[in-house]
């Protein structure tokens, strides 16, 4: 893509016979299956003691409120808390985790609605949690996994030495990482169904209003909301945020995305699918084993899909007929298996959450835009999230985490 080059191993993969296109993530590139990472960004090492303030360091800080309680919030404000900041988090949603949604109640593994990949290695978990290694299980993919492409001939293969090195949760997901391992810092500290529409930074004091008129103060502000609400204009800044800011925002490709996970009676297919249109600058969509490392019985597919090739899903009534406009491409490719081992099927569209609008910053968008809304342009007000960063990459959990990370040092600095 326009601001990272696919690893070697990836390249040659993609050339086979399979043909695999060429994406952002490893799993896309060499086995076709991709996260709804909705979510987020990095920086390089961990929240170590250096970083850690003192007492007077701490007051010289002042008060922190954070806007959104997705995983750059929940990381901002759990290190702030861990440093004795004196900190807030306000969330427009009833609950936390913004675009890492997961349910529970589909199989006897969490389904990921949203972020469902680590695209780093497990230390970056230890990253995110201020250099405490967590306990969490990971299972990464083998070479001998099957992955297939369509275009109209299926068209099979084991990934072999193109094996990508996205880990998948066990067990678990990217929710239950933050429940366990951060949320515990902040009991007692996010307020709920709050949406901050105007945020005055002009003085002294970050004011800020709520939908209902509410006004909270603080000597510090860290909004992390995604870059689509900001690019709808539902937050006020006054003072205006700077010209290249929002120069930024408003020429930003931003893909609307979906998630779909289909539960059968038996393994038909392979642990990821693509096709022509999997990984293109208009959007992408590929099917992949939702099941890959689980300890569990039951099957099930996941289809990811984002920008154009998602908008046929997303015009589709979520229940028969979404089903039956799966099953009936599935039954092309498997000669009909897959209408005769259906079970249930889940969907989320991550386009009508009010709170997110899409999925997210899109992976051929210019390199320069997270880069420029990374800039630091005050010391009262500051953005973190998965396209606010400075490192090359964006729009998974670990970069938001890693936007996080990066804000918490500039204001302990």
């Amino acid at each position: 893509m326009s601001h990272r080059s696919p690893p070697a191993s990836l390249e040659s993969f993609a050339t086979t016979g399979v043909g695999v296109p060429i994406g952002r993530r490893a799993v896309i590139q060499g086995a076709a299956a991709s996260g709804l990472a909705a979510l987020l960004a990095g920086c390089s090492g961990e929240f170590d003691d250096e970083t850690e303030a003192t007492s007077s360091e701490t007051a010289e800080v002042g008060s922190v409120i954070v806007v959104g309680a997705g995983p750059a919030g929940i990381s901002a404000a759990a290190l702030l808390n861990r440093a004795g900041v004196d900190v807030r988090v306000l969330e427009a949603r009833p609950t936390y985790g913004g675009r890492i949604r997961h349910t529970r109640d589909f199989v006897d593994f969490p389904i990921p609605l949203g972020g469902e990949w680590l695209h780093e290695d497990g230390e970056e978990l230890t990253d995110i949690n201020g250099g405490i290694e967590p306990i969490v299980e990971l299972a990464a993919y083998q070479p001998s996994d099957e992955v297939a492409y369509y275009d109209g001939t299926l068209q099979t293969e084991v990934m072999g030495d193109a094996v990508d090195s996205d880990l998948k949760f066990v067990g678990s997901s990217w929710l239950d990482f933050f429940e366990t391992h951060l949320l515990p810092d902040l009991a007692g500290l996010i307020d709920y169904d709050i949406e901050i529409v105007r945020i005055d930074h002009s003085g002294d004091r970050v004011i800020l209003t709520s939908a209902a008129g509410e006004v909270y103060e603080a000597d510090r502000a860290i909004v992390t909301v995604p870059i689509k609400l900001l690019q709808d204009k539902r937050v006020e800044f006054t003072p205006p945020l700077p010209d290249a800011h929002r120069g930024a925002i408003e020429r930003a490709k931003i893909w609307g995305g979906m998630k779909v996970f289909v539960e059968f009676t038996e393994r038909f297919y392979p642990v990821a699918l693509s096709f022509t249109d999997s990984d293109t600058p208009e959007g992408q969509r590929l099917y992949y084993d939702a099941s890959y490392g689980q300890d569990s019985d039951a099957h099930v597919l996941g289809l990811f899909t984002v920008g154009a090739p998602a908008e046929r899903y997303q015009a589709l009534d979520e229940g028969a007929e979404l089903r039956d406009a799966i099953l009936a491409e599935l039954d092309e490719i498997f000669d009909g298996v897959a209408s005769r081992s259906y079970i249930q099927h889940i969907a989320q569209n991550w386009n009508d959450e009010p709170f997110a609008r899409a999925a997210y910053l899109a992976d051929d968008a210019d390199w320069n835009i997270p880069e420029t809304l990374a800039e630091r342009f005050s010391d009262r007000l500051f953005l973190a999230g998965d396209a606010y960063t400075s490192h090359g990459d964006w729009s998974a959990v670990d970069d938001a985490a890693r936007s996080a990370r990066d804000v918490v040092r500039d204001i302990l600095a």
